[in-house]
């Protein structure tokens, strides 16, 4: 897998989230001389650090306040997912609506969050979603992107808006 990509994303990560993302690391070397039959445990360190990562995200644009940061209730899945049927909780929209290129950031976020975490935790009756090393190293890959773009929007965001 490209170390590259572990590096730009751990720029963005708390120490906490910068930690899972070695374990991903570690799990992955581990494994180059190993074979198992559905590799995706190994996105679940990644998967963690992202959801970490998306509530500072969202909270450092104040998409969300301290109340939802902080709950236990907050779903990041369900607020980012663009059919949320209540739109005013939509953090899809409210990033669709804070920059020109908030959509396509939006969407990138939701896909990592649906590719990453939510087809390979939640059990679906006869599609177990097994995962080949390969399937797991894309969506680590996807969800490294996501933190990447999104970091680079915030900074960007920063510099167009803030300064």
């Amino acid at each position: 897998m490209n170390q590259e990509l572990f590096l730009d994303a751990k720029k963005y990560l708390k120490n906490d989230q910068d930690q899972l993302i070695d374990d991903v690391k570690n799990v992955l070397s581990y494994l180059q001389q190993n074979h198992i039959n559905d590799y995706s445990f190994v996105v679940a360190p990644a998967a963690k650090a992202y959801e970490g990562y998306l509530k500072d995200f969202f909270f450092d644009l104040e998409i969300i306040d301290e109340y939802s940061y902080h709950s236990n209730r907050f779903r990041v899945g369900k607020t980012l997912n663009p059919s949320l049927r209540y739109k005013r909780y939509s953090i899809f929209k409210k990033l669709s609506d804070l920059h020109q290129d908030g959509e396509q950031l939006a969407e990138k976020l939701w896909s990592a969050w649906k590719q990453g975490r939510n087809e390979i935790f939640h059990y679906f009756p006869g599609n177990v979603k097994k995962l080949t090393k390969l399937e797991a190293e894309e969506r680590i890959t996807l969800i490294l992107k996501a933190i990447i773009d999104s970091g680079d929007f915030i900074n960007q965001y920063r510099q167009d808006f803030l300064l």
